[in-house]
């Protein structure tokens, strides 16, 4: 009887440290997998939310009945033809005051971002001598993924033609649109 009882102790225990030392494999597997999944860092990161939008409606969705603006309704005419999914827009702390007060002088260097990660693309706005300067990056690398084409969505030109176009709004805004939350 002690020998059985000494036998199946010694199969637990032999049991244990094999399942613990798979465990133990399985979950620093996990733990690296994870790691090599995280998306790379940006330098909008850390920066402040200011708007989001979790579901970008399709072309040709009327907004203005649902609540939305002017600006949003453009929004979703430009750029629902590259279904780009819902955005969340960051402001640079360095300028967080002055993007609140709805100032319009802002200097120079990077203002704010609008990420799209379906697309994968940020549309960024940053100043130079109190004018903006819009492009539209890769998130994964941050490089300029903008078109060249006159009238795409992701062309700069684009962004620069509906921001002044609402100039009421936005270039009163330093050519930052939107609500100031």
């Amino acid at each position: 009887m002690k020998r059985i009882f000494l036998s199946a102790l010694a199969a637990v225990m032999i049991l244990a440290v094999m399942t613990g030392g798979s465990f133990a494999a399985e979950k620093k597997g996990a733990k690296a997998a994870a790691s090599a999944e995280k998306a790379p860092s940006n330098y909008w990161d850390k920066w402040t939310k200011t708007i989001s939008l979790d579901i970008f409606p399709d072309c040709g969705v009327n907004v203005l009945g649902a609540g939305g603006d002017d600006i949003l309704q453009a929004t979703v005419d430009i750029y629902c033809g590259v279904k780009p999914g819902g955005y969340v827009g960051y402001v640079n702390p360095k300028v967080h005051d002055i993007y609140k007060k709805k100032g319009s002088k802002y200097p120079d260097g990077k203002t704010a971002v609008l990420v799209f990660k379906k697309i994968g693309a940020a549309f960024t706005t940053d100043h130079k001598d109190g004018q903006p300067i819009y492009d539209v990056v890769a998130i994964k690398d941050g490089k300029s993924i903008a078109s060249k084409d006159a009238g795409h969505p992701l062309n700069p030109q684009t962004c620069a033609k509906c921001h002044v176009g609402f100039k009421d709004v936005c270039k009163k805004l330093g050519y930052l649109c939107g609500n100031r939350l």
